[in-house]
């Protein structure tokens, strides 16, 4: 029974608790409400509405301000009591135990502060945008009063800047100014909202204005003045060039300049009707075509210094350079005579010959149009320039042609010199084999060195020619040498085979009477070597039969032997 009568107090305890705490949380809430409120009815708004009232409005603004002044009105003397009230019964029901009824009535004033709070705002915003645009207004028509005045005196002082323009420029500007009368007026009898779009239209249309007085007179200048100038310029150095002796591609200068002072014409009325891009579009077309005709003209004199420099120059070339040709094809005729010319150095020279004709014919066209006074100096300037690389590149030619020929007698000398010292090596080779005393030559080796024998006989038969082929020369001397150091391969190898069967069978002989093999061996080798000039065979012979014996010992013979081999040399 006593843990029930103490559960039962813990209980009370706890609800007490609770409520405690409630009712002081509550009691902050409405402290906080309080302060709230005391904010709002200290709100900057109404000096806000006060100014509003002092600016002199009229019309819809003026009673705007009247309708927000009213709002502001029901809030301070109704809203805010009322909210008072509802604070203070609040206060009260905290103390209470009707929690419920608490917190409804926290709900219901802070519901209140917050639409009070709201409308506050928006007072503050529209009495805000009001002098906002108030003031833009003020400012706009101190500006654009100004900005027209500024306008009317340019117009007036720089009346003749405009050319004819000016009357155009003139009754704009009368109609800005009296569209700026009518916002005035809107401005002034508070009509904000009507007002706004016709400050937006004069803003556009007075910047537009304020442009056109601004390039309109270099526009003007350009076409009154420069053009016509630049124009007449063009066309008295046309003239005065034509007298020069001037000539030039599609000749249209006298038209196109026609041409271009009617589109002056036009542009002059487009500057009338002040129409800014289709002046400026017509202005860079002008400006192109007149700087085509300066540049025409500039080629056409620039080009004539040019020809001027480099003509006599070439003249000079031309006649240097077929002077060398008819050198160049003499020297080929007195050497056809003794030699074959195989590399097309005639028809070469013939081929000089005539491109040389066609540059100097062309050349003295060219000089022919310039003393006729029909001279277009690009065009000769360009074939100046093209004769010129023409006749380096021919020289560069002429000096190869030269070069390749300039040697032919030399060349002859020198291969008579290869076929002396050829010869004398097939004399050398014939002695080196006679002097050896060999018991006869194989037939292969006869055949080979009577085949180089007849090429020295048919190379110093050709050498005897009249007419001489350098290049068939220049064939026979290389196959010949080839032919000489296969040769000389050949005897080498004759006489180092039949040397070393020599020194192996006189070595084999210690053997003869104590080995029947070496004996056999012996025989067969001699006859191979004696009889059938077989000395390769005969060695083979020899060294199988000496290695079963003594193994190593051809090794040993061999290495003497080449040890001390005299070098042969050849030329």
């Amino acid at each position: 029974m006593l843990n029930v009568i103490i559960g039962i107090l813990v209980i009370i305890v706890i609800i007490y608790l609770a409520v405690v705490i409630y009712q002081r949380r509550s009691l902050k809430q409405v402290t906080a409400m309080e302060g709230e409120l005391n904010r709002l009815r200290k709100s900057p708004v109404v000096h806000a509405l006060h100014h509003g009232q002092q600016l002199g409005l009229t019309g819809p603004a003026a009673q705007q301000v009247q309708q927000e002044m009213a709002r502001y009105e029901q809030l301070s003397k109704k809203q805010f009591p009322k909210i008072k009230q509802e604070l203070a019964r609040t206060q009260r029901a905290t103390r209470g135990l009707n929690i419920l009824q608490t917190r409804d009535d926290l709900e219901l004033v802070r519901g209140d502060l917050e639409q009070a709070a709201h409308e506050l705002d928006e007072i503050q915003a529209t009495v805000t945008q009001i002098e906002a645009v108030h003031e833009k207004h003020r400012q706009a028509v101190s500006d654009l009063e100004q900005r027209y005045q500024k306008l009317r005196k340019e117009l007036l002082t720089k009346n003749a800047a405009f050319g004819p323009a000016i009357d155009a420029l003139e009754g704009k500007l009368s109609q800005l100014e009296t569209a700026f009368s009518d916002f005035s007026q809107l401005a002034r009898d508070g009509e904000q909202e009507e007002a706004e779009p016709k400050l937006n239209k004069l803003e556009t249309e007075t910047s537009e204005l304020e442009e056109l007085v601004k390039q309109l007179p270099a526009l003007y200048q350009l076409n009154h003045d420069q053009f016509p100038k630049q124009l007449a310029e063009i066309s008295d150095t046309y003239q005065q060039m034509k007298q020069a002796g001037f000539a030039f591609v599609d000749d249209d200068f006298l038209a196109t300049i026609q041409s271009l002072r009617q589109l002056i014409a036009e542009n002059n009325e487009n500057i009338k009707h002040v129409d800014l891009e289709v002046i400026k579009d017509q202005d860079d077309e002008l400006e192109n075509a007149i700087n085509s005709l300066y540049d025409r003209l500039s080629v056409e004199l620039d080009a004539k210094k040019i020809v001027d420099q480099k003509s006599p120059v070439l003249t000079d070339f031309i006649a240097h350079a077929q002077n060398q040709n008819q050198l160049l094809v003499a020297e080929l005729d007195k050497l056809s005579h003794n030699y074959t010319l195989e590399h097309g150095e005639q028809a070469a020279a013939q081929k000089f010959a005539q491109q040389l004709q066609a540059i100097s014919d062309q050349h003295q066209q060219d000089l022919q149009a310039i003393a006729e006074k029909q001279a277009i100096y690009s065009q000769i300037s360009n074939r100046l320039e093209q004769a010129q690389q023409e006749l380096t590149q021919i020289e560069k030619q002429q000096i190869a042609v030269n070069d390749s020929i300039a040697d032919l007698s030399q060349e002859e000398r020198d291969a008579q010199l290869a076929l002396d010292h050829l010869t004398n090596d097939l004399h050398g080779i014939h002695r080196r084999i006679e002097n050896y005393n060999l018991p006869g030559i194989p037939d292969d080796y006869i055949d080979y060195f009577t085949m180089v024998s007849d090429e020295l006989q048919q190379l110093e038969q050709t050498m005897k020619q009249a007419k001489l082929s350098m290049d068939d020369v220049g064939k026979q001397l290389q196959q010949i040498r080839k032919d000489r150091d296969s040769l000389q391969e050949k005897t080498d190898d004759l006489l180092d085979q039949a040397r070393l069967a020599e020194q192996v069978m006189q070595y084999a002989n210690r053997y003869a009477t104590s080995q029947p093999d070496i004996a056999e061996a012996l025989k067969q080798a001699k006859h191979l070597f004696e009889i059938n000039y077989r000395y390769r065979d005969s060695l083979a012979t020899m060294v199988s039969a000496l290695d079963k014996v003594e193994p190593g010992a051809y090794r040993r013979l061999e290495n003497n032997y080449y040890r001390n081999k005299p070098t042969t040399t050849n030329s």
